[in-house]
């Protein structure tokens, strides 16, 4: 089979092999924006572009003769291009522009929330002047000031936590409004955020292991918001936090979503559902969606995904998907993050690194690659998140320790990671908080 891939991030890369691990991916030809090296690895023919010149993208699949494209990251979705390369012909693992919408409007998402699927939303309000913002947030007290587009996970601010007046949340309003034109305000919500995504084809939803990204930039929740610095899963596919009726009320949120968005769209939704949730003493509530894998949680679901990937994705993209039970390792998996030490910060500029891939390996974990490129005979660091270390096995404690002392061996000095995600205590925590916050404790 002749599979095309979008993207050349941390989570491309990790799908990148678990397509290729097997034979049915015969050829491998990748549109990115960097040459990863890890993908070079296994790619065919690669270029680079701009992820929203679609004619650029059709042309290079076309030309290769791809018979499914997988896409990335979220901007080639949101500009059109499954509808682009469907109208070619081709099989493609992503939604519609019109479906994008869910990830590319924060506002569309909220209202599709409150019309179709009337339930998972904290309380909102889109505002267009400081006036008005003023009252909401004297309406609801605590809140979240949210950019309507896209902000890669980085431009949110939480009152609370970015900021404590109705002064200083009015000047983050001003901002956003000077930028947009118009913000969104959102009661801000107290408890556990886990991820929850999906397989969505056949207008169906088949679930994957819940995992729990961690936002900031260093440990103990300190430190700017980035695009996710690792995750974590447990064997059981849940969180230690979390009971039976999350999880129900989460996947039923999910498949209304879809429902509904498959009736707005007047389209089948064939690719990827990503529900950022936070569980509450009042039951669970949508932080936001996401229209394709997350990122660093696909690489912990492509590292657990236990099948034949590229038939799997090839069943999906053809809308035929009847499955809700796709296997996936019963093991727990910790994927960290390595980063520039001014992440998420503006970059040093570009460093060079080295790092020992085969005493990786021989600890029993693996490397993806991320913003990164191959400099002869060094790895140079791109300003974002460069790689990531990925581990499985019995216990997510004893993973994180063991990753933990290999990297006090081998990270390079320029570069610094999150040693608390996945850490005993910290989880530990998060359990006590949960159960006070449901009154378990008294």
């Amino acid at each position: 089979m002749k599979i095309g891939l979008i993207g050349s991030g941390g989570r491309e890369h990790a799908i990148a092999k678990a397509l290729c691990k097997n034979q049915q991916c015969d050829s491998l030809y990748v549109y990115g924006s960097h040459l990863n090296p890890g993908i070079q690895r296994i790619a065919t023919s690669s270029i680079i572009g701009d992820m929203q010149d679609l004619q650029k993208i059709e042309d290079f699949f076309l030309a290769n003769g791809a018979e499914m494209v997988v896409v990335g990251p979220e901007v080639p979705l949101i500009s059109g291009v499954s509808d682009q390369l469907r109208s070619k012909g081709l099989k493609v693992v992503g939604p519609t522009k019109a479906q994008a919408r869910l990830e590319g409007d924060k506002v569309f998402m909220r209202d599709l929330l409150r019309r179709r699927v009337k339930r998972g939303s904290p309380r909102w309000r889109e505002v267009k002047d400081a006036a008005s913002a003023r009252d909401f947030i004297t309406e609801v007290g605590q809140v979240a000031v949210k950019p309507v587009g896209l902000t890669g996970g980085k431009g949110v601010w939480v009152m609370g936590v970015h900021f404590h007046t109705i002064e200083e949340a009015l000047e983050k309003v001003e901002l956003a409004l000077r930028q947009d034109g118009v913000v969104l305000l959102e009661e801000r919500l107290i408890g556990e955020e886990f991820s929850r995504m999906a397989f969505v084809s056949g207008n169906k939803i088949a679930p994957m292991p819940v995992a729990q990204d961690f936002k900031y930039a260093f440990d103990g929740d300190q430190g700017g918001m980035t695009g996710g610095m690792g995750a974590y899963t447990m064997a059981d596919g849940s969180m230690p936090f979390l009971n039976e009726e999350d999880l129900r009320q989460a996947d039923s949120i999910l498949q209304l979503t879809v429902d509904a968005i498959e009736e707005e769209s007047g389209e089948d939704y064939r690719g990827f559902l990503y529900g950022q949730f936070m569980a509450t003493a009042d039951g669970v509530r949508v932080i936001e969606f996401n229209v394709r894998l997350g990122d660093p949680e696909a690489i912990n679901m492509m590292a657990l995904l236990e099948t034949d990937t590229a038939v799997f994705f090839g069943v999906i993209a053809e809308g035929v998907f009847n499955n809700r039970n796709v296997p996936f390792i019963p093991k727990a998996s910790i994927c960290k993050y390595l980063v520039p030490n001014s992440y998420p910060g503006s970059s040093d500029g570009h460093v060079k690194i080295e790092i020992n891939e085969k005493e990786v390996e021989k600890a029993g974990f693996s490397v993806i690659f991320a913003s990164i490129e191959q400099k002869g005979h060094f790895l140079e660091t791109l300003g974002s998140r460069a790689l990531a270390i990925v581990g499985l096995g019995e216990n997510v404690f004893n993973i994180s320790e063991e990753i933990e002392a290999l990297l006090e061996k081998i990270e390079p000095p320029m570069l610094r990671h999150r040693k608390d995600i996945g850490d005993e205590k910290v989880i530990r925590n998060k359990i006590e908080k949960m159960k006070k916050l449901r009154g378990e404790v008294s």
